[in-house]
């Protein structure tokens, strides 16, 4: 489902490195649109600028060149870019979040605890989790803050297949029933399979952007 307007937009982009503008830019003249209801994926080699563009997008990193635009109204958030334990730090229990959600917040936390495997954890505090289910439980919080669009990094390296499908499946669906606007980074052949469009970067520029079929 999508409205064909842009959700987030990524005007010429340039972000430099820590060593300031003598040490070049980490990504340069990075241009793209995401819609509403579609799943854009970052594609690319270790150090293409993946990480890079979502941080400035999501905020995190000054933007020293062009522009991010967020459609007026619309929500952002993120999952991935901030470790997970600083991201759950007062989150408590997912159990005290669904009862401080409203109505249609806590139903859509409650569907994501059931299709991550995480329901019966519920009353678990969160950082007492293994890692994995960390990660899992930092997606759900985030797709139940009911963002417009959510940045996410990083989604499923180290999960076993059956929990990353999950992830991935349940973004996919929001994207699809909801009209969420997903931008992730890509780093296997599965989260390609969800995407709508693809961007290409080497070296932090984009070299080609692909609508799929």
């Amino acid at each position: 489902m999508t409205d064909h307007r842009p959700a987030l937009q990524l005007c010429h982009v340039g972000t430099i490195g820590a060593g300031g503008i003598e040490s070049g830019y980490v990504i340069e003249n990075v241009s793209f649109a995401a819609e509403a209801g579609t799943w854009t994926a970052l594609a690319g080699p270790a150090a293409a600028g993946k990480t890079s563009i979502l941080r400035c997008a999501a905020g995190l990193d000054p933007v020293a060149a062009g522009e991010v635009r967020l459609a007026e109204d619309l929500r952002l958030s993120h999952v991935g870019l901030r470790p997970v334990t600083e991201q759950l730090a007062t989150t408590g229990t997912l159990a005290s979040v669904l009862d401080r959600l409203p109505a249609g917040s806590a139903e859509l936390l409650r569907e994501a605890l059931y299709r991550l495997d995480l329901w019966d954890e519920r009353d678990t505090p969160v950082l007492h989790l293994t890692e994995r289910r960390q990660r899992a439980a930092a997606v759900a919080v985030a797709v139940a803050d009911a963002p417009d669009v959510l940045l996410a990094d990083d989604l499923t390296s180290g999960l076993p297949s059956s929990g990353a499908e999950a992830i991935l499946d349940l973004l996919r669906d929001l994207v699809d029933r909801q009209g969420l606007c997903v931008v992730a980074s890509a780093t296997n052949l599965a989260s390609l399979e969800r995407a709508d469009a693809v961007v290409l970067l080497v070296e932090g520029r984009v070299v080609e952007t692909q609508v799929m079929p």
